[in-house]
């Protein structure tokens, strides 16, 4: 379970160090920290490189819930090997990285890209050319990453009597294991429940280009 959770944490440090080190700056300044030649080329792998965090971490919230599934409903304690866990890790880690270099590098449109003006990112729309990204990649994947491990969680919510029953007639120490597991489950659901207010409230609250913070 650990690795697994590592996977979203490390990411998650990625994310917030270019955030701090490259889209803090650039709001203070008020322009591109970048300049040429190298500038368009570093900007475009930083802009690849949230993609990428923010995708390997929705990915996480269906990792993390199958894995609480497996352990708590099935009671497969040990299906988790070490090797076993490194290769769904790895597979997640690829997943992510197609997803980014599809949207960022071969779709038409649109690509993600940071922006210091919205103190966030934003879409790179073209005129006349149709949201290939977020048709076929942005939404599928944020409703997939929302609605599978919230059912997860719901079937895990369900199935929490019905199995402790049974566990108490087999084992004390599978019934405490069981329980603790539990507590880490609680937490990974708050967890998704957060993805999907996030990406839920960016995409349904109309967008602000923040001028009153500049006073």
């Amino acid at each position: 379970m650990y690795i697994l959770y590592l996977q979203p944490l490390i990411t998650d440090i990625v994310f917030e160090l270019i955030h701090l080190f490259y889209v803090a700056p650039s709001v203070i300044t008020q322009c591109t920290l970048l300049g040429d030649p190298l500038g368009p080329y570093l900007s475009s792998f930083l802009d690849s490189a949230q993609t990428y965090c923010w995708y390997n971490n929705s990915l996480s919230q269906v990792s993390l819930a199958v894995n609480r599934f497996v352990v708590t409903v099935l009671l497969r304690l040990y299906f988790f090997t070490p090797s076993r866990t490194l290769l769904f890790s790895f597979l997640q880690h690829l997943l992510a990285i197609l997803i980014t270099i599809t949207l960022q590098y071969i779709l038409p449109c649109c690509k993600i890209e940071l922006a210091y003006a919205s103190y966030s990112f934003r879409e790179v729309l073209i005129p006349g050319v149709f949201n290939y990204g977020w048709a076929y990649i942005k939404l599928p994947a944020k409703i997939a990453c929302s609605v599978i491990p919230l059912a997860i969680y719901c079937v895990i919510l369900f199935s929490i009597r019905f199995v402790g029953k049974r566990l108490n007639l087999q084992s004390r120490e599978l019934s405490r294991r069981r329980k603790q597991e539990l507590k880490f489950t609680a937490q990974f659901a708050v967890i998704a429940i957060g993805y999907v207010l996030s990406w839920g409230t960016f995409s349904l609250l109309p967008p602000t280009t923040a001028q009153w913070v500049k006073g």
